[in-house]
């Protein structure tokens, strides 16, 4: 397997046995996104010359000893709603196409200084309002797995750029659905964490009393990393909430007995590919036959959340 098409806790065991460097991925993730992104089209901003210079960094931190962590040396790209110091952040419109941030944004900084290589920007929906991230004023991101599908939105480009293997990890953000349903689209991990665990401070706002900022990852436990990683108190943000950040990582046993997982009526609606409607009830059965309770829940408004979303969002 090449490099690029690692998870983040596959290579970062790599990098810390000395198998591997951060220089290797970085230029095997470079090498990855001029292979195929002329097709796909994640990036608008590729941070090539200084990402094999934090990847030098990273190798020489690792050979020390240092700062070791699963994020140290490890690619990874930014949905370009984050604000990045000398990086330049368009939020997918011609507006700001010249504006280069004189600041990193909280969560930016916090995967920096875990020493994370920043491959680049990525492609989204203009101002994160869209759902198929063809509203980008920079041209549309396509799905990797089938060129002529969308790859959802906003976040489109951090998506397809992990399930492309153009970045081990990526960030984005979530408003009413922006990480969740691009995640869904590829076929990655992707979390929308409640609201006030991770720092919006240096995300460029669509909707402040819902907008989250979250990973998308080639599996669970990258998602914990990264997660784990973002999360946390930051003073800058006044909804941001000061609990203690859990270590997401050791929750994850694999053993699921006593879970109970609702399967809301409501989504069964006339409509819904039957290829879906299969997979979704081939997963509940996965999950019983693992030890955990699978339950018919109602939620009786569902019928009403999209009409409500857009109130509450464009106030």
């Amino acid at each position: 397997m090449r490099l690029c098409g690692m998870s983040i806790h596959e290579l970062a065991g790599l990098l810390e046995r000395g198998e591997a460097s951060s220089v290797d991925a970085t230029r095997s993730v470079l090498e990855r996104i001029k292979e195929v992104d002329g097709k796909v089209h994640s990036y608008l901003w590729l941070n090539e010359e200084d990402a094999l210079k934090q990847a030098q960094e990273a190798d020489q931190l690792i050979k020390s000893g240092k700062n070791l962590n699963p994020l140290l040396g490890i690619p990874i790209g930014l949905k370009d709603i984050f604000v990045t110091k000398g990086i330049p952040t368009t939020c997918g419109s011609r507006i700001l196409q010249n504006f280069v941030p004189p600041f990193d944004g909280t969560a930016v900084s916090r995967i920096k200084e875990r020493g994370a290589v920043i491959v680049g920007k990525l492609n989204m929906d203009e101002f994160a309002m869209g759902s198929t991230t063809e509203g980008s004023a920079f041209g549309p991101t396509h799905n990797p797995w089938a060129l002529d599908y969308i790859p959802g939105g906003s976040s489109g480009g951090s998506a397809a750029a992990v399930a492309a293997d153009e970045c081990i990890g990526s960030l984005g953000t979530d408003t009413g659905g922006s990480i969740r349903q691009p995640a869904s689209c590829c076929g990655v991990v992707g979390i929308k964490p409640t609201y006030g665990r991770v720092s919006r401070f240096g995300v460029i706002a669509y909707a402040s009393s819902l907008d989250q900022v979250g990973p998308f990852a080639k599996d669970v436990k990258d998602a914990a990393i990264l997660l784990e990683a973002i999360a946390g108190y930051d003073p800058n943000d006044s909804t941001s909430v000061p609990k203690e950040v859990p270590i997401y990582t050791a929750s994850l046993t694999g053993k699921i007995n006593g879970l109970k997982v609702g399967l809301p009526k409501e989504y069964f609606i006339s409509g819904l590919d039957p290829e879906i409607d299969r997979a979704l009830r081939n997963a509940a059965k996965v999950l019983e036959g693992q030890g955990a309770e699978v339950i018919e829940v109602s939620l009786p408004h569902t019928e009403y959340c999209i009409a409500c979303y857009y109130i509450i969002a464009m106030a």
